[in-house]
């Protein structure tokens, strides 16, 4: 009787399988599986099989480890003459017609048809446990960005409750025993939620590598023996890790310790302020919607609504128009060559003169999409947020975020997800972070609510931020405007109707909120850094109100951040 390990040895290098390897294979027969040359295929194989189905190795494609794994691969090693054909289920080996007749008379066997069923299956779920792997390390990478936040915010917190237990310190060592012990709780849920995924990692993985082995190895043996053990292992549906850990945020604003800045304090003390307005500057325009300063340090402003572009000049604390222009563009930033790239809504992006006014075609087509919002990277890569032609909401053709480089060559592409959905509905707003993350806010109802969606240099989603429960209700959604980067690498997030800005580390986690009315401004909107380090936040006038024409925008100094 032959063993598992007698099948591989007995294959050998394949020719045609009717001259016995006489002239090169050309052509492979549907139906029985044979491998033939073009002279076999003419005087042989059509002569006895007319209604065979028989095809170029070409339109097949090449004939990899896993694609070639069939019986007539193998050459008999009781008949070296005849290709096998069969797998005798009693023997446990493959053989040809002559040990059909023969030798293995009355045994159970598996034809060609069953294998081929068989392994489609197993090939199919191999790829889909692929898939699954992948899944799993997206959500262990979650975790981990979560155990890093919850980190942060327990040594702020420990911070914050140790320099206020020198005036009352049997108060605020309670809530230091409180804090300590609850975040040990959190930890043992993510680090218990983590053992969990590594154990159905290892567990995917182990199968993985088996089939692998039988598709490299050829080993029919193992094949038939474990097909139903492996085909049940790589069905096997991921355990979903427990979302629903709890926060350090949760127990810290339980406790009554946060204004609304999200910052530890007493009773009696007032919140620690993350931002200090250096300078305040009134213009003549009623919303900031874009703001971007230029290698000269002065300053482009626009209202897209009233489509007014204005070049300014910071003097003191007033603001000196250079140019005004009448144009309504959707995005501005300064292009790798120093240039002012614009987004009109064209399928191309537009080099903008500010000293004439004259706009130019630059080297950056999304054609056959409509380019919204620009993002040029500090290593000088250009993002592209744009959609097809038609209806914003509810959006009924592509949106795409394109990365291009200096020459406006597409590096790449995000518009699906792993289960081929598309990712965005609206871009309105990007940003990037030093390590080659992207974050999108994406508009997804036509009442302004949205998210922020942050995507890894690879493709995949790293994760989507759609608010905090403590400012965003039912009442009161999300609705983030803009996304900015500053240099420590956090990102800041600006939301209209709350005035709050949310700060987010890196992988798009909270990190803290705040609420900009305890520095005095309202109807926050654009975001630009300055040369200086600081920020620049623009902002938009309530309609109806006597200054309709003169929004705010600031100069602000953040701290600790």
């Amino acid at each position: 009787m032959g063993t598992s390990a007698s099948v591989p040895n007995s294959q050998v290098s394949i020719g045609c399988q009717l001259c016995q390897g006489k002239n090169t294979i050309q052509w492979k027969c549907v139906n029985c599986q044979f491998l033939m040359c073009s002279s076999c295929k003419d005087n042989i194989h059509l002569r006895i099989a007319k209604d065979h189905i028989i095809r170029n190795l070409n339109d097949i494609g090449e004939l990899d480890s896993g694609e070639s794994f069939n019986f007539s691969d193998v050459h008999c090693s009781e008949h070296s003459n005849q290709v096998c054909c069969s797998y005798c289920k009693t023997c446990k080996k493959v053989v040809c017609l002559k040990c059909v007749m023969k030798v293995h008379n009355g045994h159970e066997f598996v034809d060609e048809e069953e294998f081929l069923g068989k392994k489609k299956k197993l090939w199919e779920e191999h790829k889909n446990v692929v898939t699954k792997l992948s899944e799993l390390s997206t959500e262990e990478h979650k975790l981990r960005n979560i155990k890093e936040s919850e980190e942060a915010m327990y040594n702020k917190a420990k911070e914050n409750i140790q320099n206020r237990s020198i005036t009352d310190g049997d108060r605020w060592s309670e809530k230091l025993f409180d804090l300590e012990k609850k975040k040990r709780s959190i930890n043992q849920e993510i680090d218990r939620e983590l053992r969990n995924l590594a154990e159905e990692k290892r567990k995917f993985q182990e199968v993985i590598n088996v089939v692998d082995l039988i598709k490299s190895s050829k080993d029919f043996y193992k094949f038939f023996e474990r097909f139903k053990e492996l085909f049940t292992s790589l069905n096997y549906d991921i355990v979903p890790f427990k979302s629903n850990i709890g926060s350090l945020s949760d127990f810290i604003e339980g406790e009554n310790l946060v204004s609304e800045s999200s910052q530890l304090k007493t009773n009696h003390s007032s919140a620690i302020n993350i931002f200090k307005v250096v300078k305040q500057y009134t213009t003549d325009i009623r919303k900031i919607s874009l703001l971007t300063e230029l290698p000269d340090q002065t300053l482009c402003i626009s209202d897209n609504s009233s489509k007014v572009l204005q070049h300014v000049k910071l003097e003191g604390n007033s603001v000196q128009v250079k140019s005004n222009f009448i144009i309504k563009i959707f995005s501005i930033a300064v292009s790798p060559s120093g240039g002012i790239l614009v987004s009109t809504s064209d399928t191309m992006l537009k080099i903008f003169n500010i000293k004439t006014g004259d706009i130019t075609d630059s080297v950056y087509n999304v054609y056959p999409l409509k380019a919204l919002f620009i993002h040029v990277t500090k290593d000088q890569r250009v993002i592209i947020g744009a959609r097809s032609p038609g209806h914003n909401y509810p959006n009924t053709g592509r949106c795409v975020v394109i990365v291009m480089d200096q020459e406006g060559k597409y590096l790449k592409k995000y518009e699906h997800d792993g289960n081929t959905k598309p990712i965005f509905t609206y871009p309105r707003s990007i940003s990037s972070t030093s390590d080659g993350s992207i974050f999108v806010v994406d508009r997804v109802h036509d009442d302004a609510r949205g998210r922020v969606v942050v995507l890894a240099r690879g493709g995949e989603i790293i994760q989507i931020y759609s608010g905090h429960p403590h400012i965003n209700t039912e009442r009161k959604p999300f609705k983030p405007v803009y996304v900015s980067t500053i240099s420590s690498g956090r990102i800041i997030v600006t939301e209209l109707e709350t005035n709050t800005v949310h700060i987010l580390n890196n992988y798009g986690h909270l990190i803290t909120f705040y609420n900009l009315l305890d520095i005095g401004i309202e109807r926050s909107y654009s975001l630009a850094l300055s040369s200086s380090g600081h920020l620049y936040l623009g902002c938009t006038c309530k309609q109806g109100s006597p200054d309709t024409y003169k929004s705010n925008f600031y100069e602000l100094e953040y701290i600790g951040i």
